[in-house]
């Protein structure tokens, strides 16, 4: 499963990457040059008892880009490459540096494979087929809880609890 973090976990929008060092090494090792698939995402709001369901695909080639594309219910792009990201939506595209998300070291990490500096922002635990990770920085836990990743080889499911409460739950298959 540590192979594919990389390429799921800038999934929802460039929330949570990290890896201990050493477990971070392995992945970068193992990480293929690209991977394909589609998702189908929930984003539960917990101030107002909603889930949204949206659906799509995504892509990924090392050293060059991550693409998110939600097709239903509203199409809308998301891409990153090492210096900037890109959303359309609503016929409109907007371009702005990677270092304006606020977890551009992650998604720029991500993008080029590049997973060393991960471990200084994340705390990692894995069993039993999860991988857990808790950001050990106040900026990121005033974001973010923690997220997970669950599957055998290949992660099947990507959760991300916000520090608001609200809850991000995608199921990924990926083409082989």
């Amino acid at each position: 499963m540590r192979k594919w973090c990389v390429v799921f976990l800038a999934a929802w929008g460039a929330a949570v990457w990290g890896a201990a060092v050493p477990a971070a090494e392995r992945m970068l090792a193992a990480l293929p040059s690209q991977a394909t698939g589609t998702f189908v995402q929930r984003k539960i709001l917990a101030d107002v008892e909603v889930t949204i369901t949206s659906s799509g695909t995504f892509s990924f080639v090392k050293d060059k880009s991550f693409e998110w594309k939600t097709l239903k219910p509203l199409p809308s792009t998301f891409t990153a490459t090492p210096e900037s990201y890109t959303v359309t939506a609503n016929g409109k595209t907007s371009t702005r540096a990677l270092a304006d998300l606020k977890m551009s070291a992650g998604l720029r990490s991500l993008v080029k494979g590049d997973l060393s500096a991960l471990g200084e922002v994340f705390d990692v635990t894995e069993a039993e087929g999860r991988l857990t990770l808790v950001p050990k920085t106040r900026e990121l836990r005033e974001f973010v809880k923690r997220a997970t990743l669950e599957g055998a080889d290949v992660p099947s499911r990507f959760t991300l609890d916000y520090a608001t409460g609200d809850r991000l739950e995608i199921d990924l298959v990926q083409n082989r």
